[in-house]
């Protein structure tokens, strides 16, 4: 799938998730409240990434897969995880490390685990390096002719990809909070209709 059709469905992926899941009301509860809170802002990341490919800064995109990451890691800790105590600490904005977090959510395959931990074997290095400036953007911007970001489309089609699976993945968890039962078969029937650009 080609960059043009990737980013097109990225949005139709966003929008179907802001649709089904703005606006819903629940009770409020710390746990589920909490996590709501860091995921809504996981969601923006992700729309910030659609906003700075669209503005032909694939670069910067590619800075905020960590805190993309790190946002879903919390939000899945927070509510399936943590405990009292560890609530508190939160608040008063103590959280465990990503490596802590990765090892108290575990890696049960019924669980979020596995995919968490299958993104931080493969990837948390050069998710850190693409954060921090280092050579993963440095060899992407040194040409035998130039100094100018080099980015190919099939990298930007591999990021939207994978910020695609992040927006489905709390797409699910919102719903699951929501206890919208129908929305979440739909969006199992939609995940399917989109699996290309996943």
């Amino acid at each position: 799938m080609n960059k043009s059709m990737t980013l097109k469905i990225s949005k139709e992926i966003g929008l179907w998730v802001h649709e089904n899941t703005n606006n819903s009301q629940i009770q409020f509860d710390r746990k589920p409240g909490l996590a709501l809170a860091v995921f809504q802002h996981a969601l923006d990341i992700a729309d910030g990434i659609i906003v700075l490919i669209e503005q032909n800064l694939p670069g910067v995109a590619w800075t905020l897969v960590r805190s993309l990451h790190e946002c879903y890691v919390r939000g899945v800790w927070l509510l399936e995880h943590a405990d009292n105590n560890q609530l508190d600490n939160f608040e008063k904005g103590v959280c465990p490390t990503l490596n802590k977090l990765t090892s108290l959510i575990g890696s049960e395959p019924e669980s979020a685990g596995v995919w968490i931990k299958g993104i931080n074997d493969k990837n948390i290095s050069v998710f850190h390096d693409l954060t921090h400036g280092g050579m993963e953007h440095v060899s992407r911007r040194i040409t035998a002719n130039s100094i100018e970001p080099n980015y190919s489309d099939e990298e930007t089609v591999s990021l939207l990809k994978l910020r695609n699976q992040y927006y489905i993945n709390i797409g699910v968890f919102l719903l699951a909070i929501f206890q919208n039962e129908s929305a979440l078969i739909k969006l199992n029937e939609k995940t399917e209709q989109w699996k290309e650009s996943l």
